[in-house]
């Protein structure tokens, strides 16, 4: 008898906790935890939830709204902890799975993640926090990622991945980059500024550096966080580095050098290449004017002096390249210059053939002449061996401001 008290009393008891827990309307829709409220969708967990969802879950904070575990094996090859499906009817949206979180105001700490993947450990090579691919006729890309909470977005073919707004890479990018170029992609296009183009070329610094780290201050739940922008111990952070300070090309060129929010300077490198080719084909023009200029001036000496140098001793005579090149001091020109000969000079030209400079050198064999920047101004020069009036070899040099 007392057992079967104790049975009715607990019985009693799980009917009313479970009444109290779960409610089911007329319409068929089951509610749990809503109290006694009357729930909206179909299924509702710790809130009503509504018409236009099947099911709907809310929790409360430091609470997961779903937690799916699979766990066991399967002769399947595919397995999935949730599976998103969803048909498309024309002219409407339609998701397999949509992930949100937002807040209406701006929250100093905290994380906000729509979408979160974990992988790990399976075959080397197969792990993906995120897979999306693309398939079918139609244009789409496999993952799509805007700004501006941009949804409607058109994708003008078939890629594995299509952005819309800046994307940021710490590490290497591996593949075939290409840019667009298209001519209709552009418009007020004009001719490079010669005038400009290869003095300002010219001053432009090229550098070796190595990556200094960075942290960024990350802002947790409960305390402010340092974290290393850079993986110390990959190839991009131990490498060197070649290229140009963001500061000093900008005085040049401001148009290739871009700020982010944090006030850090990027370069638009492809944007210099351009400015490249057009300097070299002015050094070219100027090369070959200088040639026609030099070429004209040897010969006619040789014919007025009557001069013919032995081609014998003389061909062994040498010019090399001034060191360092370019400079803003002062360079050193070595030369070779065999025994026989009984006089030589250094001749130095601006491009346009004018002679500037001639040093008479009285040293035979292995020497060299120190030139003085303060000599002359930034620019291109060209310099000349001539021994026993024939031109030995012309170089050119570099003097930087």
């Amino acid at each position: 008898m007392k057992k079967s008290i104790v049975i009715f009393i607990f019985c009693a008891l799980f009917s009313q906790f479970f009444h109290a827990q779960l409610k089911v309307a007329s319409n068929g829709n089951v509610g749990i935890q809503v109290g006694t409220n009357t729930p909206l969708s179909p299924l509702s967990i710790g809130d009503v939830g509504s018409s236009s969802s099947r099911v709907t879950i809310s929790a409360n904070s430091y609470t997961k709204g779903l937690s799916v575990t699979r766990t066991g094996t399967s002769s399947y090859n595919q397995q999935h902890s949730i599976f998103g499906s969803s048909g498309i009817v024309s002219g409407r949206s339609a998701y397999g799975v949509g992930g949100y979180s937002y807040s209406s105001t701006y929250l100093n700490t905290g994380r906000s993640w729509g979408v979160v993947g974990y992988a790990g450990n399976a075959t080397n090579g197969y792990n993906y926090g995120v897979m999306g691919t693309h398939f079918g006729t139609g244009y789409g890309a496999g993952i799509v990622g805007t700004v501006n909470g941009n949804q409607d977005v058109f994708v003008p073919g078939v890629y594995a991945g299509y952005f819309v707004g800046d994307v940021y890479v710490t590490g290497t990018l591996t593949g075939n980059p290409v840019v667009n170029s298209d001519k209709r992609y552009k418009k007020n296009i004009a001719d490079l500024d010669t005038k400009t183009t290869l003095k300002n070329v010219l001053q432009m610094l090229p550098v070796e550096y190595n990556l200094n780290q960075i942290y960024t201050k990350s802002v947790g739940d409960s305390a402010v966080v340092e974290r290393p922008l850079y993986d110390e111990k990959s190839q991009v952070f131990q490498k060197k580095h070649y290229g140009v300070i963001a500061q000093d090309l900008q005085k040049l060129y401001p148009d290739l050098v871009y700020e982010d929010t944090n006030g850090y300077l990027s370069v638009n490198y492809i944007g210099i290449i351009p400015l490249l080719i057009e300097s070299i084909k002015e050094l070219n023009a100027e090369i070959e004017t200088l040639k026609t200029g030099t070429n004209s001036i040897s010969a006619s000496k040789v014919k007025s002096n009557g001069l013919v140098p032995s081609y014998s001793d003389i061909t062994l005579a040498s010019l090399y390249q001034n060191n360092p090149n370019p400079f803003s001091q002062s360079t050193q020109i070595k030369y070779y210059l065999p025994s026989t000969v009984s006089s030589a000079s250094l001749c130095i030209y601006d491009f346009q053939g004018k002679q500037l400079k001639q040093l008479s050198i009285s040293e035979r064999g292995n020497s060299s002449i120190i030139i003085s920047a303060s000599e002359f101004s930034p620019g291109i020069y060209l310099y000349a061996l001539i021994a026993d009036s024939k031109e030995i070899d012309v170089k050119r040099m570099i003097l930087t401001e």
